[in-house]
This record gives structure tokens, C-alpha cells and sequence, in this order.
């Protein structure tokens, strides 16, 4: 049997670093919003699940502190909610980020499949505290660093993952690779922002659709940006739907 070859889909970290992966938000927006369309099953579940668990550990923790009102909490009852939600929902995310992934190469994994994969990458949740505690700290000095960092450090879990960087790594490359490209990335979650805001009036019913066209956009502009490791199998192979060909 020929055994499995290897090959990048998109950019590179290379080109990327260079200024040289071009960024066509209009092309990229329509090939997103095509995917989703087509495949949108697995990231609802996620989103669906995220949201579950957050309402139960709000609740939970609401209960414990005895707390009426988390606007008048204090600080440091905030803090642990804060903690908390990051710890319970990063491999969740996690996964819906992997998915958008696999969607941008033309994979349609289950969202239980990519779970048992994210959840097996035990810096997930450290890589998201880490993440969190930059962006708190930009913050803490003024609002547009934290605004900064939160867009700079977008792309450090699926960095992680997908090219099993270090959590340091993956933090560092996805800032310098925003930094050349600032302006288009800015205008992709300007404009999510934009999307999430306006679905508030349909009574949430938008984000059927906006929550996965979200992560197949993250997705594909990933694959723009740093390329995707797929494994090249034969056309008798592929039958198994279960395996997805982005290598993490």
C-alpha cells in the first residue's frame, strides 16, 4: 500500500511573516459563507454546549457566593466566574476552532471526533488562561491594548494545535502575523462584531447561522495565513468520513 503523503493547503508562516499571503475579505467572506451552508451541524454542538455550561456554572457560582447580581460582585467573585468560564469552555472552543479548520480544507469531522483530539492536547486550557491573562493585562494599562491584544493573540490556539507549537510560540507567531495584516484581520472582526450585535434583534435566531460562519471564516483565513497539513490519501481510503486529513 502507498503509504500517506503529506502536503500544505495555503499560505505558510513563512509568507506570512514576510507580508506576502494576500487577504481578499470579499473572496474569503463567500467561500465562508458557502461553507457554512453546507456544513454547520458540528459547530452549533458546540455552541450549544458552550452555552449550556455557562448558564449552569454562572448558576452554580451565583448560588455558592450568594449573589444577586454579578454587576455588583466583587472582584474577586468575578475573577473565579472569569477562571472558571475559561477553563470549563477552552477545549469547546478549542474544537469549534479545529472544525472551521477541517471545513476551509474540505473535511466535515463530528464535533465529538475533533473534541477527543483537543481534549487530548493537554496545554489547551493553560494556552487559554494565558491568552486571557494578556488580554487583562492590556486592558489593565488601557483599552486599546487590551483591544490589541485580544486580536493579536486570535489565532494562538489554532496555531497551537494544528502546528503543535509551544503555548509561547503560538502566542508570539499569531502576534506577528497579525501585525502584517492588521488592517484586513481588524476588519474581519470589526464586522463579526457588527454580525453578533445585529443578531441580538432576531432574538438569537440569527446565530444559527452566524456562529458557524464565524469559525468556518476564522477557518479559512487560517488557512490563508499559516497553511493547513493534510494527508494525501487514496480515493479507496477516503471513504471513512470519520477521519478528518488536517494533521494536529
Amino acid at each position: 500500500m502507498k503509504q500517506n503523503e503529506y502536503h500544505t493547503i495555503g499560505g505558510s508562516i513563512e509568507q506570512s511573516l514576510q507580508g506576502k499571503a494576500k487577504i481578499d475579505l470579499a473572496a474569503l467572506a463567500k467561500e465562508s459563507w458557502a461553507l457554512t451552508k453546507n456544513a454547520k451541524s458540528g459547530l452549533l454542538q458546540g455552541a450549544m454546549i458552550i452555552v449550556l455550561l455557562g448558564l449552569l456554572l454562572i448558576s452554580g457560582l451565583q448560588q455558592w457566593f450568594e449573589v444577586e447580581d454579578w454587576a455588583t460582585a466583587s472582584p474577586k467573585v468575578r475573577l473565579i466566574l472569569q477562571i472558571s468560564l475559561t477553563i470549563l469552555t477552552a477545549p469547546f472552543i478549542a474544537a469549534m476552532l479545529m472544525i472551521g479548520i477541517s471545513h476551509s480544507v474540505g473535511e466535515k469531522p463530528t464535533f465529538s471526533l475533533v473534541l477527543k483530539k483537543v481534549i487530548n492536547s493537554a496545554l489547551v486550557i493553560l494556552l487559554a488562561l494565558l491568552v486571557s491573562v494578556l488580554v487583562d493585562l492590556g486592558f489593565a494599562l488601557f483599552l486599546l491594548p487590551g483591544i490589541y491584544l485580544g486580536l493579536a493573540t486570535g489565532f494562538s490556539m489554532m496555531l497551537y494545535i494544528e502546528k503543535q507549537l509551544a503555548p509561547s510560540q503560538a502566542i508570539l507567531q499569531s502576534i506577528k502575523v497579525f501585525n502584517h495584516y492588521w488592517l484586513p484581520l481588524s476588519l474581519f472582526y470589526v464586522a463579526i462584531f457588527i454580525l453578533f450585535t445585529l443578531g441580538m434583534f432576531t432574538f438569537g435566531f440569527a446565530y444559527i447561522w452566524i456562529i458557524p460562519f464565524y469559525f468556518n471564516f476564522k477557518g479559512v483565513l487560517y488557512r490563508e495565513l499559516f497553511g493547513i497539513k493534510v494527508i494525501l490519501v487514496q480515493a479507496d481510503e477516503h471513504n471513512n468520513q470519520g477521519d478528518s486529513i488536517f494533521h494536529a
